[in-house]
């Protein structure tokens, strides 16, 4: 089944509305086994790109740096190539898309700069364009000012789900203000904490049998191991065996509860 045309189509309506006519793409090269960088060389209208390590130190390697990619909507190679390469990497590297009015330098360089994170002191690279991790942020792990950076230069951000159905979060689409920069997004061992559940989760799901029949879509089931194992690292539930059977132990308890 197609889950892609349907999401292509309400990408370039949401364009169309906001009076622009191109789509910002995030694509994780290191989640995949090929460099996208020379077919981007390869359009007869030539596509603007930049790599989110650009000046940082991880951007020794091009080939396996995250790539935004600005996509005319009104060009139909352009088009094509981003619903391909969506189709072809769906399972592996799913796509983040935004919509954004900001020339695409200074889009590119504020989500560099938001890339650029630290916690405890030392800097990381924060990989907020993972789709599975992407809406966590913003419904518990991110405060409202680290929110606000992500949201500030789009008018929103879209992405499929685990169920391949079209999300979208709205954003704020803000004019800069001259020589505006980003604030360094600091996580608190909480926030790492619950950043952290998401790849438990992930781990858990890939192990574990659920139950059939508790959950009608894949999506709140991630949602529901999530929270699950969240309540099990505020309870210092550590160790694995303990965790998972804690995890599930919670889903079902809770989905018997509704």
């Amino acid at each position: 089944m197609d889950f892609i045309s349907p999401w292509m189509d309400k990408i370039q309506s949401a364009c169309q509305r906001a009076e622009i006519e191109h789509a910002d793409v995030i694509i994780d090269q290191c989640a995949v086994d090929f460099c996208v960088l020379p077919a981007l060389a390869t359009f007869s209208n030539p596509i603007m790109w930049q790599s989110l390590y650009h000046g940082l130190p991880e951007d020794i390697y091009p080939e396996d740096a995250p790539v935004l990619v600005r996509v005319n909507l009104s060009d139909a190679e352009h088009v094509q190539w981003l619903h391909n390469l969506a189709a072809e990497i769906m399972e592996s590297a799913p796509l983040l898309i935004c919509g954004s009015s900001w020339a695409f330098e200074h889009l590119a360089d504020w989500l560099r700069d938001c890339v650029n994170a630290q916690h405890e002191g030392r800097e990381g690279i924060f990989r907020f364009w993972d789709t599975r991790i992407f809406p966590f942020l913003f419904s518990h792990i991110l405060d409202d000012k680290q929110q606000q950076q992500l949201q500030k230069p789009v008018l929103f951000w879209t992405w499929l789900d685990c169920d391949y159905q079209p999300s979208i979060l709205l954003g704020n689409g803000e004019i800069p203000e001259t020589d505006e920069s980003v604030v360094q997004i600091e996580f608190s061992d909480r926030q790492f904490e619950k950043l952290m559940c998401v790849s438990d989760t992930r781990q858990f799901l890939g192990y574990e049998k659920i139950p059939e029949g508790l959950f009608t879509n894949r999506q709140s089931e991630f949602t529901a191991c999530y929270e699950a194992m969240l309540s099990a690292t505020e309870r210092r539930i550590l160790f694995d065996d303990k965790r998972s059977a804690w995890v599930m132990a919670q889903i079902i308890s809770n989905n018997s509860a509704t």
